[in-house]
């Protein structure tokens, strides 16, 4: 479990507003970073329209993926017939005394991000987090099949940052989107073709020297937020659950070697 939850968070600003000559800190602890969420309604709502929402099977979790101290609350949202994945969020910005607009990854159907499991790997010495998402679309082929095309990606969540790093490609071809492929092609990052089991590993090699973590993720159906729109102190509560549930605990298996 993860022992910094209770305590109190402070974050000395390398780059920010300066006042009088000295940089603001933020100095919240996790009952005021709720509070600042939750007051934030008319931020995030602006991006999702809540009846949409609960539609499409949206979720929401409140986190801190990469330990910079700021609460973030992610969304995602499942829209259209190929199920495409949107996944965006908002985190508790540097003053402490709003949210900034972060924007994930689109355009997935194997999203691990939304996932109530997620693997993630630590450099320690470093101070970055890695999580591992697969993308994969679905295109009609020219021989009257169908084409699924889809890449493994490395992804990085550094202090509000989104990086990604692609790790590897996969390619189905399929007679019928409901039948077992005909072929599987899988390459690395350089287009080399490799086989499925050197695919599977090619996060494990890339993350070679980290230490591996579960991470618990308190995604919440949007439905229960929009039973508590209108009420501040309801949408404290879901907020406070969600994070509540989120933690992480190292894996035997780190570090990877």
């Amino acid at each position: 479990m993860r022992t910094w939850k209770k305590r109190v968070l402070s974050l000395a600003l390398a780059a920010g507003v300066v006042v009088g000559g000295t940089a603001e800190a933020m100095t919240l602890d996790e009952e005021q970073q709720l509070d600042v969420l939750s007051a934030q309604k008319q931020i995030w709502e602006q991006n999702m329209s809540i009846e949409e929402a609960v539609a499409q099977d949206g979720k929401f979790a409140v986190t801190d993926l990469d330990h910079n101290g700021r609460m973030e609350i992610l969304f995602t949202t499942t829209i259209g017939e190929e199920e495409f994945v949107e996944t965006w969020g908002y985190e508790v910005n540097r003053t402490g005394d709003g949210a900034s607009l972060l924007q994930f990854l689109n355009g997935s159907n194997t999203t691990q991000i939304g996932q109530s499991d997620v693997r993630m790997y630590f450099a320690c010495q470093i101070l970055k987090r890695h999580y591992i998402f697969e993308t994969a679309r679905w295109t009609p082929s020219m021989e009257g099949g169908w084409a699924r095309d889809g890449k493994l990606v490395g992804l990085c969540l550094e202090d509000g940052v989104v990086r990604q790093e692609p790790l590897g490609h996969y390619f189905e071809a399929h007679e019928k989107r409901d039948l077992p492929p005909v072929e599987i092609l899988y390459s690395d990052s350089k287009s080399n073709l490799i086989d499925e089991a050197a695919y599977k590993n090619l996060a494990r090699k890339r993350y070679d020297g980290y230490h591996v973590f579960a991470v618990k993720m308190g995604w919440t159906p949007v439905s229960e937020l929009a039973k508590a729109m209108g009420d501040k102190k309801k949408i404290r509560e879901v907020f406070a659950k969600s994070y509540a549930a989120f933690h992480e605990e190292e894996l035997d298996e780190g570090p990877v070697h």
